[in-house]
């Protein structure tokens, strides 16, 4: 059974094309399958072949046919330019189309509307006067569908306190246990490629050390949260990332040189997160979406 496709628009408008609003999807769905890759080569003078370099996946075009229907000529014409209006990429922002499957899952990719609706009407001996048939062309400049947001929250162990008898003597020594926070964690993407997480870091805490020893990546950043009301939100995805307080003010400065803001790796991630400063009340808010190679 297909999935059921559908396309929300930029205001977060969903249009549906299972028919239930009169659009229909249509067969021929194309670029949904699979991902278009470049290879980087270098080639050298008298030396056959040539040496791979790198490998990066390209922007993805994507093709939805659909069959626009309505008995009431001017109620299928508003339908239409509604349509239209509703895809415009003018506003700058994205679409988002999404792959509904009958096992529950649901896999999306942002997009914007490049042309289609310049297509015509079906004449009779085919749908019929009362019937708009279209291609629309979409181009997606992250070319990875993803899937729902996973989060998972990492907070400190109370301190324990233990008291053990001094041999020989009336009296006791108390050992304290300082709260720990993620040690050892293992984080599993279940997605087809690396994602890069976003950081919800709760005070109070004077420094916050995350390591993936998988990858061996560490970032390190030196800032003091005095209260559970102060925080810092970390994006670490390439080109977009950030870091700023509970007031949304900047402090990328805070990141200790030599920082590296590191992926999940596809499958099992071995994690350390580290709070100097911190209490019970203190903690990490991981956020990610697995990221699928196709819908």
């Amino acid at each position: 059974m297909p999935a059921v496709t559908t396309i929300t628009d930029p205001t977060g408008v969903d249009w549906s094309l299972d028919g239930t609003a009169g659009y229909w999807e249509a067969p021929g769905k194309k670029g949904f399958h699979g991902t278009t890759y470049q290879h980087y080569r270098d080639e050298s003078p008298m030396v056959s072949g040539a040496f791979w370099r790198g490998v990066r996946a390209l922007p993805r075009e994507l093709f939805v046919p659909i069959v626009i229907r309505d008995f009431d000529r001017n109620v299928l014409l508003s339908k239409r330019r509604a349509l239209a209006k509703a895809l415009s990429p003018l506003n700058g922002k994205e679409c988002t189309i999404a792959s509904a499957w009958p096992d529950g899952s649901v896999r999306r990719i942002d997009c914007r509307y490049v042309d289609g609706l310049d297509g015509g009407e079906q004449g009779p001996g085919e749908y019929g006067i009362t019937t708009m048939k279209y291609g629309l062309r979409f181009i997606a400049d992250d070319p990875f569908f993803y899937g729902d947001t996973i989060t998972q929250n990492y907070s400190l162990s109370p301190a324990t306190r233990t008291e053990l008898p001094i041999p020989g003597a009336d009296t006791f020594y108390e050992v304290v246990a300082s709260p720990l926070l993620a040690a050892g964690t293992i984080i599993s993407n279940l997605g087809d490629v690396e994602t890069f997480p976003t950081w919800q870091f709760v005070g109070p805490f004077t420094q916050i050390i995350a390591q993936n020893v998988t990858t061996g990546k560490t970032f390190t950043i030196a800032h003091t949260a005095g209260t559970s009301a102060n925080s810092l939100s970390l994006v670490t995805e390439p080109g977009e990332s950030y870091l700023v307080d509970e007031s949304g003010v900047n402090k990328w400065d805070k990141l200790i040189a030599g920082y590296q803001l590191w992926s999940l790796i596809q499958g099992n991630n071995l994690v350390n997160i580290t709070l100097t400063g911190a209490d019970v009340t203190s903690t990490a808010i991981l956020q990610y979406a697995p990221l699928y190679e196709a819908d």
